[in-house]
């Protein structure tokens, strides 16, 4: 069965953007094995955040606890500005047939919409079982501290609060999971099930696996039952999830939200999660975290889901030059409305350097501090000034200024040093720091 995706987002008067279209190209030829990737990114305020909103809603039909639609069909959240024209949120697929979603909000009626959504929970294929799923997840994700005091169901169906970035995660369900299928596995070897003890077994390793090619360092989940909690084994150091860093809670929960979610969905047929077919959009991926791991966090994600359709925002260019052959939607806001900057989407390269992507996407061509870049600035206009011909005060201030540079780093003592240099063959002058 061919693989769903979104192929295209229209939205009029929608939150920053009075007339947007954003094509979403498959992923370039020689990357069938590498999940398709969508990087939005942009300044503050340009719309990042609002496009995952708007997937996410068009997936949902309005009927998720964010936003929703008025009478008047227009977006009716508090979040977005109001619009005297009416708005439109348009989603394209590439499956319709397969994807039976409303996915034209403008001039539907709340109830058709929420009628329509059933379809999903009702599942896309027989038996009311799914072949496709849907994620999201926010940037202000955390595990907290939360204890657990046994084995229990978990009550809520995996697809709870799937639209909704800020209410997808629940810590307790998620610790909860990981002692039910810890405990299972025990018990499946205690009855000598050896297939059941290796499903269970295996659901912990995916999740683990997944962070270790983050962090470059191995780790377990634990089982301790006095008191009964679970634990994270790091470097033979068991620990609570509130002595963890902010960075670690991050990445644990929503890479082990995600698979506990697919580990507890229904499916049609027996296909490898990793293998699974679903669309996932996630909101600031870099949130918390080190570089180092910034630079991990997508070509694993990438690596991990060949068959996905990833959505990300985020304003990391170390997220942004880290993965080959995703693609770059770069946002702007000229004059009043946000839109697509002119010449993208484009395809990232993870051969470019992060300086270049620094400059390309974000803007930025500075290289040092605030107060160095304005020291810097200050030395060449001097130096200009004196190939021009200025006087002898200039000259004391253009030496006074490299002095002050010189001493900040050896880097800039060297710039220093070489510019003077010049000055000297060109100016036939005997200035030294």
């Amino acid at each position: 069965m061919k693989a769903l995706r979104i192929t295209q987002l229209d939205l009029r008067q929608i939150g920053p953007f009075g007339d947007l279209t954003l094509h979403f190209p498959e992923k370039p030829s020689g990357m069938e094995d590498k999940a398709e990737i969508h990087i939005l990114t942009g300044e503050n305020g340009t719309g990042k955040t609002t496009v995952l909103e708007m997937l996410a809603m068009g997936l949902s039909n309005g009927n998720f606890g964010m936003a929703g639609l008025s009478k008047n069909n227009a977006l009716d959240t508090g979040r977005f500005r109001q619009r005297e024209a009416p708005s439109v949120l348009n989603l394209t697929y590439n499956n319709q047939e397969q994807f039976n979603l409303l996915s034209k909000i403008s001039g539907q009626k709340v109830q058709e919409a929420k009628i329509i959504t059933q379809d999903f929970w009702n599942g896309f294929g027989p038996n009311g079982k799914f072949n496709f799923a849907i994620f999201s997840y926010s940037g202000t994700r955390t595990v907290e501290h939360i204890s657990i005091d046994g084995i229990r169901e978990i009550p809520t169906h995996p697809f709870d609060a799937v639209f909704n970035f800020s209410n997808a995660i629940n810590p307790k369900n998620l610790l909860q999971w990981i002692a039910n299928t810890i405990a299972a596995e025990a018990i499946a070897n205690t009855d000598d099930d050896a297939q059941e003890a290796l499903r269970r077994r295996e659901a912990i390793t995916r999740i683990e696996n997944c962070i270790k090619r983050i962090i470059d360092k191995p780790i377990k989940f634990r089982l301790s039952t006095k008191p009964f909690a679970v634990k994270i084994e790091i470097d033979h150091e068991r620990l609570d999830f509130n002595q963890l860093p902010d960075g670690l809670k991050s990445i644990i929960a929503w890479i082990a939200d995600l698979l506990m979610r697919m580990d507890r969905v229904q499916w049609v047929d027996d296909t490898p999660v990793f293998e699974r077919n679903f669309i996932l959009l996630l909101d600031e991926i870099e949130v918390h975290m080190h570089p180092a791991w910034q630079r991990k966090i997508l070509p694993a994600v990438q690596q991990l889901f060949p068959n996905a359709q990833i959505f990300i925002s985020t304003h990391s260019p170390f997220v942004v030059g880290s993965v080959d052959g995703a693609w770059i939607h770069k946002l702007e806001k000229p004059n009043g409305d946000s839109k697509l900057t002119p010449g993208y989407p484009k395809r990232s390269e993870d051969a470019r350097s992060y300086r270049y992507w620094l400059e390309e996407v974000f803007g930025i061509d500075s290289e040092y501090g605030v107060g160095a870049e304005k020291e810097l600035k200050h030395f060449y206009e001097l130096r200009s000034a004196l190939l021009k011909g200025a006087n002898g005060t200039t000259q004391d201030d253009l030496i006074t200024t490299a002095r002050s540079l010189a001493g900040q780093s050896k880097e800039l003592q060297n710039i220093m040093e070489f510019e003077l240099r010049q000055l000297n063959r060109t100016l036939q002058t005997t200035l030294s720091l």
